[in-house]
């Protein structure tokens, strides 16, 4: 009798304690809005397993509190439902864990570190959920090993921008690597948007968008290379122009500028208040369109021999002008594409890798050079703009203020 009385009274504490335990689970919309104002102290390491301790100690989810449970019984992997693939990874070797399903409707997540070049670390947690509601939160703290604390960063993530307002942002966590990818997907279509974002020592800083659909899932979508065809013993700026207008997901100005392109190509007029300048002598090619005497958009071309002798890099820069002022919009600002001599292809090639990423909130403003060599970005602060000289070195830019 006394043992079985004891086998209640333990079901009970055990019932008790899993009740308590739900009551005090903190809902996303929740976390959200509260997680930046509060530091998690005595984090005893920048070990990810003991991070995400203390962050689920701090706002305790059933996710976090699910791949906190398999990390507890020294597992790297397990699958906690059959039927819908529900999976805990623990990567420790690359400081990440995920929580993921096969797109059941319960709440995910992923966490991962990056090591920063003044001996803290950045630790970042999504978590997302497709349903009631439908909201996926991103946390990001820096740790610092000396005070073992968590600080929330919540204005990490600055130069960038949805596409659209209407869209659900997904968080991509690198398990390998260090790239940081926000999918921006709509419910009523099947086109997204991949915004990636390059690890700069500190923090993760925007890099470009592209435009795909779900048949990138299954691998489609666009390639990050593609050929040049020209004639003679070396293209030219035009033959760079038609190969990048030839790709598909060019986003609106290029399309714009492609359509154009194919017009005068034919020999048939331009739109009104559309005009090409072509300099093939110094590489350059300029598209701009004229809406009123306040306001027009401009796409220009133009290309570099590397120091090297095997490679060229190429950039387009796209502009905005509104009421008389610069306006940065999800299409303007600098891409770069390396040309192999020897492959015969160009390949995307990040601001930031070619040492021409500015990393300001204010409009940032790009000039190719038609003549020499340099890149003139202007800065419109609010007081007065700055003016950054981006230098070509032989195989990339270094910026200098003016």
């Amino acid at each position: 009798m006394k043992k079985n009385i004891s086998h209640f009274l333990t079901a009970v504490v055990l019932l008790l304690s899993l009740n308590a335990g739900a009551q005090n689970l903190v809902s996303l919309t929740s976390l959200q809005s509260r997680w930046s104002s509060k530091n998690i102290t005595n984090v005893s390491s920048g070990n990810i397993g003991v991070m995400l301790d203390r962050f689920d100690q701090t706002w305790p989810t059933t996710s976090v509190g699910d791949a906190r449970s398999v990390i507890k019984q020294g597992l790297a992997k397990k699958v906690l439902e059959e039927e819908t693939a529900y999976t805990v990874i623990y990567d420790a070797k690359n400081g990440y864990v995920e929580a993921k399903d096969g797109g059941a409707d319960r709440q995910t997540m992923s966490a991962c570190v990056w090591r920063r070049n003044d001996g803290h670390s950045l630790f970042a947690i999504e978590i997302s959920q497709p349903v009631d509601p439908a909201i996926s939160v991103v946390c990001f703290y820096d740790y610092n090993p000396k005070t073992k604390t968590l600080t929330p960063e919540p204005n990490l993530l600055q130069g960038w921008k949805p596409v659209e307002n209407n869209g659900f942002l997904e968080y991509v966590l690198p398990r390998q690597g260090k790239e940081l990818i926000i999918n921006e997907w709509f419910f009523t279509t099947s086109e997204y948007y991949a915004h990636h974002f390059k690890w700069n020592g500190v923090k993760p800083v925007f890099e470009y968008y592209e435009s795909l659909d779900n048949s990138v899932m299954d691998g489609g979508g666009p390639s990050m290379s593609f050929p040049v065809s020209f004639k003679g013993a070396k293209p030219g700026i035009s033959d760079f122009v038609s190969a990048i207008l030839a790709q598909d997901g060019l986003g609106e100005a290029l399309e714009t500028v492609k359509a154009h392109w194919t017009r005068r190509q034919q020999g048939r007029k331009l739109a009104d208040g559309c005009s090409f300048t072509v300099d093939e002598r110094n590489g350059y090619i300029r598209f701009e369109q004229v809406f009123s005497s306040v306001e027009k958009s401009y796409t220009e071309f133009c290309f570099w021999n590397c120091s090297d002798g095997k490679h060229k890099i190429v950039a387009h820069n796209v502009g905005c002008v509104m009421n008389n002022k610069p306006t940065e919009t999800e299409n303007t600002g600098l891409m770069f594409y390396t040309y192999d001599d020897e492959t015969k292809e160009l390949t995307y090639t990040s601001p930031y890798d070619m040492g021409a990423s500015v990393e300001v909130t204010p409009v940032v403003t790009y000039q190719l050079p038609r003549v020499g060599k340099d890149i003139e970005a202007v800065i419109h602060a609010e007081n007065r703009p700055v003016k950054i000289l981006m230098k070509w070195n032989g195989m990339k830019f270094d910026q200098e203020q003016q």
